[in-house]
């Protein structure tokens, strides 16, 4: 008889030992559900506005993105790169529409109509995004990282 006592209060108590983390943690998801969710940091999908020093800068630049009779001469150096595209809003993000070739100077370079507005951009050289180093505008792209402005007017 004591036996069964004991085998039946061993049997109990490793049900309780193997239920209870389950029973924690079905009530730390509820109480994540009932929870409001915290906003760490609130993110607007519209870029910063551009300052009138910053237009200033860009007006001073040489190498910022220059508008022709053809359309805007993007230009990025980029020694050892193999494939060199600029997207940006202009095009969706589309690479293929902002395909890059080198110039006899060995300087990539593309020109693309581009209507009037204020445009955000990057260039990717073998896989890797950066920021236009000519370009001295640049705005938060929402997501922690920066992207390059191009103003057509």
């Amino acid at each position: 008889m004591m036996k069964k006592i004991l085998l039946w209060a061993g049997f109990i108590l490793g049900i309780a030992i193997v239920a209870f983390p389950s029973l924690m943690l079905v009530e730390r998801v509820r109480e994540m559900r009932v929870a409001k969710p915290k906003i760490i940091k609130e993110t607007s999908s519209k870029p910063e506005p551009v300052r009138e020093e910053q237009k200033a800068a860009v007006e001073e630049k040489t190498g910022y993105p220059r508008l022709t009779e053809s359309g805007v001469v993007f230009q990025y150096k980029a020694d050892t790169a193999q494939k060199v595209f600029v997207a940006g809003t202009f095009n969706n993000w589309d690479g293929r529409k902002g395909v890059m070739a080198k110039n006899s100077e060995g300087v990539w370079e593309a020109i693309l109509t581009v209507k009037p507005g204020r445009y955000t951009y990057k260039f990717k050289a073998d896989g890797v995004w950066s920021l236009d180093p000519q370009n001295p505008v640049s705005a938060d792209d929402g997501k922690g990282g920066r992207v390059s402005v191009l103003i057509v007017e």
